[in-house]
């Protein structure tokens, strides 16, 4: 080949075996890749931690180590597995007497077809609306529910990973195509974006559901603790938020039967209440930890979602914010030129 040197014919040839090895094994370990994730999450949540503990404090590595995977176990994985399953059975019942949300809707429709002359939603149009909401309710849910193997490799791999973390990361920073300052750039980014995602998220999810919580108890919703977790999830979403939840609500508390003054409250206390706590929190926790963008997280959710269920409102902006860290590193590595353009 004129123009190539064998060295550099070698190395192709190298990399695109590497290259088709590693997508290889990344397919037959597609199950996994969850546990993965959710293990380097965590090993990044309890760093701080498990050093402060073991080497300033002298405790006992291995000792340390099970204490943090039995706070991790508790705090964080847990609770969500205790509301997937509430949601669970919440969603079966919403998808055996989904007819009678149906007809909700319709009435809903046709009151205000009434009034004011306009036709909202079609009887087809709500139709297939229902209908996909009673197909994607729990295929989510089953998703979120993870597997005893996935869990179990988890927290095999966090095991290895907050024992030999030293060794470990000492391995990536050697097997690093970078050089060290990008790599250093390389692994805060990593790091801000994991927490932003995971401990913004966690906070924002929370602050909602407990804030919506108490309108629902206030204005008489039933079962406000369940519909209190739905619109803590939906307020993770950027832009929607939880209005995917509480304007429903209202609707169906206005035309249920029951005092309409009760669904006005509720409206004008979600309104004014959830939206300052979406500003308070998404606008300065977040953005202190890391600045992600609205779209990233719009889209990491829809892609997560699909993967792994409730966990993907984590990895899902994970990945995609990975993705675009490493083509930041990238142009600043290879293409000094380009990245020297931008300034």
């Amino acid at each position: 080949m004129a123009g190539f040197s064998e060295d550099k014919v070698k190395q192709t040839y190298f990399l695109l075996t590497l290259t088709l090895l590693g997508c290889f094994l990344t397919y037959l370990l597609r199950d996994y890749i969850s546990s993965v994730l959710g293990a380097t999450t965590i090993y990044i949540l309890l760093r701080r931690p498990l050093y402060y503990l073991t080497e300033e404090r002298k405790w006992p590595k291995i000792g340390t180590v099970a204490l943090l995977m039995l706070f991790s176990f508790f705090v964080l994985i847990l609770p969500i597995g205790l509301i997937s399953v509430m949601l669970s059975s919440k969603a079966q019942y919403m998808v055996q007497h989904y007819a009678e949300f149906l007809q909700i809707l319709k009435n809903w429709n046709a009151e205000t077809s009434g009034r004011f002359g306009v036709d909202l939603l079609s009887d087809d149009t709500i139709r297939k609306v229902t209908a996909a909401g009673a197909n994607t309710i729990p295929a989510v849910l089953s998703a979120t529910v993870s597997s005893l193997s996935q869990l179990i490799i988890m927290f095999l791999l966090l095991y290895f990973i907050m024992k030999d973390g030293h060794r470990v990361e000492q391995w990536i920073l050697d097997h690093s195509p970078f050089q060290p300052e990008n790599t250093a750039l390389l692994a805060h980014a990593l790091k801000a974006q994991t927490l932003s995602n995971a401990i913004g998220m966690a906070v924002l999810g929370v602050s909602q559901a407990f804030f919506s919580g108490i309108g629902y108890w206030m204005f008489g919703m039933d079962e406000p603790f369940f519909w209190a977790v739905i619109t803590g999830f939906a307020g993770i979403l950027p832009v929607v938020g939880t209005t995917i939840i509480w304007i429903p609500v209202t609707i169906y508390m206005y035309f249920a039967g029951g005092p309409h003054w009760h669904a006005i409250g509720l409206g004008i206390y979600c309104a004014l209440v959830l939206t300052n706590v979406d500003n308070v929190v998404r606008f300065s926790l977040m953005k202190r930890l890391g600045d992600t963008h609205p779209l990233i997280i719009f889209f990491g959710i829809i892609i997560g979602v699909n993967l792994f269920g409730f966990w993907g409102l984590i990895f899902g902006p994970l990945l995609i914010s990975y993705f675009v860290i490493l083509l930041e590193i990238y142009q600043k590595e290879y293409l000094p030129a380009a990245s020297e353009s931008k300034k």
